[in-house]
C-alpha cells in the first residue's frame, strides 16, 4: 500500500496534496507580506492583502497543475454571468444581514453614531482609506473562499469518499474541519475569543453550503465579502476584532458582549449568529428560486478525473 500515491487516481494522496499547497501558500503569502513591510513603513490593509491574495491563487494554480492534475477553474470559480449573478445576490443578502444586526442595536440604544467617516481627522484621506479597504475586502473574500472552500472542500471530500463513509459522510466531515481550520485563522486575531472562534466556525459552515448546493463560489464570495466590507466599512463594527478608522458611520457600542460581539465585533456575539442564520436562509431561498431544488452538486458527486476529461468546463 503506497502511503504517497493514490493508485487509482495516478496522483497524491488527498492529505499531502493539502498539506503541500498550504506550505506554498505559507512561502509565498509570508515573503510577500515581508517585501511589502520592507518598501512601505506603513501600508494600508490594500497593500498587505495583495500578497496574500496572489499567494494564495498561486498556490492553488500550482497545486491544481501539479498535484491534482485538473483545472484551476474546477474550484468553483469559472466567472460567467452565473458567477456574477450569484455574486451580486450574495452582497446583497449579507448587507440585509449585517444591516439588520445594525438596526437592532441601534433600536436597542447599544450604537450610537458619534459622526461619519469623512468628517474625522486622518491622516489618509477619507476616500482613499475607504476605497483601500473596499479593494482589500473584495480580495480577501475571493481568496479566503478559494482556499478555505474551493480547494480544501474539493479535495478533502474527494480524500474522504470511502464507500464506508459515502459521500454524504465525506461532504458533512470536511465541512466541518474546513471550518474548524477556518475558525482557528482567526483565533489569533485581536480581542479573540473562543466564543468568536466557535462562530465562525459556524460562519465557515454557512458559507460552505452554496459552494455544496452550486458548485460555485459566486454566492460564498458575495456574501464574505459584503458581510465584511458592510460590517466594518459601512456600519462601523469592528471585523473580526479589527476596528477599521474609514468607516462611513462612526459609532460608539455598549451593550453586553454576549449579544453584540464587544471589540471582536458582531461576530464573537448572539445576534452575529442571527446574522448567519439570515445568510444561510437567504442563500438557501436564492438557490432554490434559481434552480426550483436542493441537491449536493455534481462537483462533489462524481469521481475524480484529469481536467483533460473534466466536464466541468462545460458547465
Amino acid at each position: 500500500m503506497n502511503i504517497f500515491i493514490n493508485e487509482d487516481e495516478q496522483r497524491l494522496k488527498a492529505g499531502w496534496r493539502l498539506l503541500v499547497q498550504f506550505i506554498f501558500m505559507f512561502l509565498f503569502v509570508g515573503f510577500g507580506i515581508l517585501g511589502v513591510q520592507q518598501i512601505l513603513e506603513d501600508p494600508m490593509m490594500v497593500y498587505t492583502t495583495i500578497p496574500q491574495f496572489a499567494g494564495i491563487i498561486l498556490s492553488v494554480w500550482l497545486a491544481a497543475q501539479l498535484l491534482d492534475k485538473r483545472s484551476f477553474f474546477d474550484y468553483g470559480i469559472k466567472l460567467n454571468k452565473q458567477w456574477g449573478k450569484d455574486f451580486l445576490s450574495g452582497c446583497l443578502i449579507a448587507a440585509f444581514s449585517i444591516g439588520s444586526v445594525f438596526l437592532i442595536q441601534w433600536t436597542l440604544g447599544w450604537v450610537t453614531i458619534v459622526e461619519y467617516g469623512w468628517e474625522a481627522e486622518l491622516e489618509t484621506p477619507f476616500s482613499t482609506g475607504i476605497m483601500s479597504f473596499f479593494v482589500a475586502m473584495l480580495m480577501v473574500g475571493f481568496h479566503e473562499e478559494l482556499f478555505s472552500r474551493g480547494y480544501q472542500l474539493l479535495n478533502l471530500t474527494e480524500g474522504l469518499k470511502y464507500p464506508a463513509v459515502g459521500l454524504n459522510g465525506a461532504l458533512v466531515t470536511a465541512i466541518l474541519l474546513t471550518s474548524s481550520l477556518f475558525g482557528l485563522m482567526h483565533f489569533f486575531n485581536p480581542n479573540a475569543s473562543f466564543i468568536s472562534t466557535f462562530n465562525i466556525i459556524l460562519a465557515g459552515i454557512v458559507l460552505a453550503v452554496p459552494y455544496v448546493l452550486t458548485g460555485r463560489l459566486g454566492l460564498s464570495v458575495g456574501l464574505h465579502f459584503s458581510w465584511n466590507f458592510v460590517m466594518a466599512g459601512v456600519l462601523g463594527f469592528p471585523v473580526s476584532g479589527k476596528k477599521i478608522e474609514f468607516s462611513i458611520l462612526q459609532i460608539q457600542q455598549s451593550g453586553s458582549d454576549f449579544f453584540t460581539g464587544g471589540a471582536f465585533g458582531p461576530e464573537a456575539g448572539i445576534l452575529g449568529l442571527l446574522g448567519m442564520a439570515i445568510i444561510l436562509g437567504g442563500a438557501l431561498v436564492y438557490i432554490r428560486q434559481t434552480r426550483h431544488e436542493l441537491y449536493i452538486d455534481p462537483l462533489f458527486k462524481k469521481d475524480y478525473q484529469p481536467a483533460a476529461k473534466s466536464d466541468e468546463q462545460s458547465r
